[in-house]
């Protein structure tokens, strides 16, 4: 078992409501500079705490993440570390020209010194794609053809393409990345088995996001892990070989009940917002409208019981060490192979990490070393 680091840049704001009109129940107030220089510091400490990888995330136009320019923080996180692997997830391919993609994350493995690992996705909140002037029922379309692209241009010399969104004439795109044919790819399939189709054709890893504050049912999230894993052996790929990551909201404290009391008011105002964020897509997709986001048709409101519901069924790892490492055994033995750490779930500052992250790297990571 390996074991990341994910920092996603939420910067809650004292006056916000959402769905259920109730006031934010979490009133910080955080300068978007001070987010990120707690990504760096937490990404540091990481380092040095002995985790395998650090990731962040990529959203834009909310406060549920501000990072907007993944790959700039990406590569200041690269150049202040020495060992971590450092990667996104996911980079949202839809909302990047591919070539463009292509050159950047091959830049940034370069000067991680083949340290990058790729998160890939495409999207579901329908805001960002509007801002972007893009159609979210694209989504699928456009990031089949972007990633068809980013690989032919790390492997050919010269490349031409002619597709539905993109016609490229011949040209040659460097730098190639240091790792060959390129770094490690996983692909987000949260809510999607046609993206474990894809993530099976392409033999990539895949990447679940279960959270305490999300509407999925744990049985959901192993269905999908199950699907992966019996086509991916099926296709002769083995067992050792497999990338099967899953994200959770984690929190580790000392005493028993003091984890879900610190993080309870951030499970509200992060399911709030979650539900606010998800609710154009999921009302489209209940009316049949839009195709790729089903599983949306099913998302229900979020409450406080379910939040505490979701927290007790493995979608969080939330409490003291001996509780998060069997929730993390309960993983592995589901054939979870990496488990990345959603460290800083509603606003949590550096200082609020560093204890956690502390205590979870010395009492619970050696479970698995």
């Amino acid at each position: 078992m390996e074991f990341g680091c994910f920092f996603v840049g939420q910067r809650p704001l004292v006056h916000e409501q959402y769905v259920d009109g109730q006031p934010n129940p979490l009133p910080i107030a955080r300068t978007d500079a001070q987010v990120y220089h707690d990504i760096l510091r937490g990404a540091r400490l990481a380092e040095t705490l002995g985790f395998d990888s650090v990731w962040i995330a990529e959203h834009a136009f909310s406060e549920h993440s501000i990072i907007s320019a993944p790959h700039t923080l990406l590569g200041a996180i690269a150049a202040q570390t020495t060992r971590v692997k450092v990667g996104v997830a996911c980079s949202i391919v839809p909302w990047y020209h591919p070539l463009r993609l292509a050159q950047d994350l091959a830049t940034l493995d370069i000067i991680s010194e083949g340290r990058l690992v790729i998160g890939i996705g495409r999207g579901y909140q329908k805001q960002e794609f509007d801002a972007y002037g893009m159609d979210i029922a694209e989504s699928r379309q456009r990031f089949v053809e972007g990633m068809d692209i980013t690989l032919k241009a790390w492997s050919q010399d010269q490349i031409t393409y002619e597709g539905q969104f993109y016609t490229i004439p011949e040209v040659r795109v460097i730098p190639k990345p240091l790792q060959q044919p390129h770094p490690p790819i996983a692909m987000a399939v949260t809510h999607s088995p046609a993206s474990v189709d894809f993530a099976v054709q392409h033999r990539w890893g895949i990447v679940t996001v279960g959270s305490t504050f999300f509407p999925a049912a744990p049985e959901a999230d192993e269905n999908l892990i199950t699907l992966y894993r019996t086509k991916m052996l099926a296709s002769g790929v083995a067992s050792d070989d497999l990338t099967i990551i899953a994200a959770r909201n984690t929190y580790v404290a000392a005493r028993d009940g003091e984890a879900h009391a610190f993080m309870q008011p951030r499970f509200q105002w992060a399911g709030d917002l979650a539900q606010y964020l998800r609710s154009p897509v999921s009302a489209l997709a209940r009316a049949g409208s839009l195709q790729g986001y089903e599983n949306y048709a099913r998302d229900p409101f979020i409450d406080p019981e379910l939040v505490q519901r979701r927290g007790q069924e493995a979608m969080g790892a939330i409490g003291t060490p001996a509780q998060v490492t069997a929730t993390i055994k309960d993983l592995q033995a589901k054939h979870v192979t990496h488990f990345l750490c959603y460290m800083d779930l509603g606003g949590l500052s550096y200082e609020e990490m560093a204890p956690a992250m502390r205590l979870f790297a010395e009492q619970v990571m050696p479970h698995f070393k």
